[in-house]
């Protein structure tokens, strides 16, 4: 299988682009949040990103390129409300996204853009208030205690690549090496099982000691209307220092409505000095049909080459047992590098992956991505 050089040309140059851009740019005004102060101390602030890239992806027959927005780290606006009373902070957020095309759901046969805006696209509609002494309370629609205990990463690569394989290519099918489309997607063989996501929820964080939090949530997906009990509990480590950044949490979560437990967990170091990253994260879910089992390993190098931010490498490896089906193998490896330019928030971002699925129902093709392009955050 071969990747169509004139696509692969036009990524590879988003990259090198980054060493031709002049002085006089990567010095250019800084892109900030707009912020409205009053005078008894509330800020409102307007911030937001936006992160699209052309996406390549060869099935093992056809090939085809697409013009989409990035959902390992979507496109979004959000608006903030703060204060804070003594030591008491308060927090109201509404954060939404929009995707016309998104990389998580085209596949060969949806190609159309969709123009319409469901109540899922809003990831956050919530109030919260926290005390260094006490921990903080969040109520309404956000993060769950177990949302992202799968996707600690200190790798700099995160934008483009982690531990959620689909958001890249999530709605493509695998291919019978007969030829003909599967009904298995990108998207059921590589779950990172990342707890239960972002749902209407009331949440509870301890304070930390000596870097050590739990958290515990109870809530219900109702933008989706679906009113099923979830419930979950999550333990989480932070340390930074001269030396070493690392970050790490474990989780446990319930969905009533699927009869489903899901337990997830990662890890992530930073040695500062050398800018060598080591990520590692796993999840198992027990569900009434197929039990599944997952690991993932990434290998990670950051290093200032270029005035005008940092520049990161990484390379990473998926293997999924029984995640789209019993009996099921899934692998993938990704290749991906992420240039900074602090000067306008942006980030300039390249991927190569190959996706590897076969059950008893196989053989199948491997699937390749080459996914560039840049995010600007506001």
């Amino acid at each position: 299988m071969t990747i169509h050089r004139s696509i692969v040309g036009s990524l590879a140059t988003l990259m090198m682009a980054a060493t031709l851009i002049p002085a006089g740019m990567a010095r250019a005004q800084e892109v900030k949040p707009i912020e409205y102060r009053f005078d008894d101390n509330w800020v409102l602030r307007f911030s937001g990103q936006i992160n699209m890239g052309v996406l390549y992806y060869d099935d093992g027959e056809d090939g085809d390129a697409f013009f989409a927005d990035n959902d390992n780290s979507s496109s979004r606006a959000r608006l903030q409300l703060f204060n804070t009373l003594g030591d008491w902070k308060f927090e109201a957020a509404l954060e939404a996204e929009y995707q016309p095309v998104a990389s998580n759901t085209l596949s060969q046969l949806n190609t159309q853009p969709n123009w319409e805006f469901p109540d899922s696209n809003f990831r956050k509609i919530e109030i919260s208030i926290g005390h260094e002494d006490y921990g903080k309370l969040w109520l309404g629609q956000g993060s769950m205690a177990s949302d992202g205990s799968a996707e600690f990463d200190n790798s700099g690569t995160s934008v483009i690549a982690y531990s959620s394989i689909p958001d890249t290519t999530g709605g493509m099918f695998f291919r019978f090496e007969d030829d003909g489309l599967s009904g298995v997607t990108v998207g059921s063989a590589f779950s990172n099982l990342d707890g239960l996501g972002r749902k209407v929820r009331v949440r509870y964080d301890t304070p930390t000691f000596h870097g050590f939090g739990l958290r515990a949530s109870y809530g219900q997906d109702l933008l989706n209307e679906i009113d099923a009990s979830l419930y979950d509990i999550a333990a989480v480590y932070s340390h930074d220092d001269d030396v070493f950044v690392i970050n790490g949490g474990i989780a446990l979560a319930r969905n009533e409505g699927t009869d489903t437990d899901i337990f997830s967990g990662s890890i992530s170091g930073r040695h500062k000095p050398s800018g060598i990253s080591l990520t590692v994260a796993a999840g198992h879910d027990d569900t009434p049909d197929v039990d599944g089992t997952y690991g993932y390993f990434k290998l990670g190098y950051q290093h200032d080459f270029f005035e005008m931010g940092t520049t990161a490498f990484s390379v990473d490896y998926y293997y999924g047992d029984s995640m789209a089906a019993a009996g099921s193998r899934s692998n993938s490896v990704g290749l991906a590098a992420v240039q900074n330019i602090d000067r306008l928030n942006m980030q300039l971002w390249l991927l190569w992956r190959n996706h590897h699925y076969n059950d008893d129902a196989g053989p199948y093709d491997d699937g390749q991505a080459v996914f560039g392009g840049p995010i600007v955050k506001f």
